[in-house]
């Protein structure tokens, strides 16, 4: 008796049925980018650029794909966005100083904006270190 084909569905579930089909389509060698339909070689690039490749681009251009001066542009509007921050905590903690009689109430809310002027100025340290 003939043994039957991996991907025949004569005693297998849907589920073992696709799983054999992943599985032989793994084993197959790569195809070329010539064996391929012509549609599937096409990847974007940029705005502008459509190249032709037969596998990923992130397999053949290293990187995230974003320019180094816009990365650099968004790191630095984060850390300005983050000083800002720091600075409108900084102005609540001195008008509660003034306008507050000590509770503990005001305790906690000078406590909470303290733990959370450490975690900004700790954020703006570390996107300044990546910037650098």
């Amino acid at each position: 008796p003939s043994a039957a084909p991996l991907c025949s569905s004569v005693g297998r579930s849907f589920r073992q049925v696709v799983w054999a089909r992943l599985l032989l389509r793994r084993m197959e060698p790569r195809r070329r980018h010539e064996d391929m339909p012509q549609y599937r070689t096409l990847q974007r690039l940029q705005k502008n650029y459509i190249v032709r490749c037969g596998e990923p681009l992130e397999n053949i251009i290293p990187g995230t794909g974003t320019k180094p001066a816009s990365r650099i542009r968004r790191v630095e509007a984060e850390i300005r966005r983050l000083r800002r921050d720091l600075g409108q905590l900084e102005q609540e903690d001195l008008l509660s100083e003034k306008l507050e009689s000590p509770s503990l109430q005001m305790k906690q809310r000078q406590q909470d904006r303290t733990t959370q002027k450490a975690a900004i100025a700790e954020q703006v340290k570390r996107l300044e270190q990546d910037l650098v």
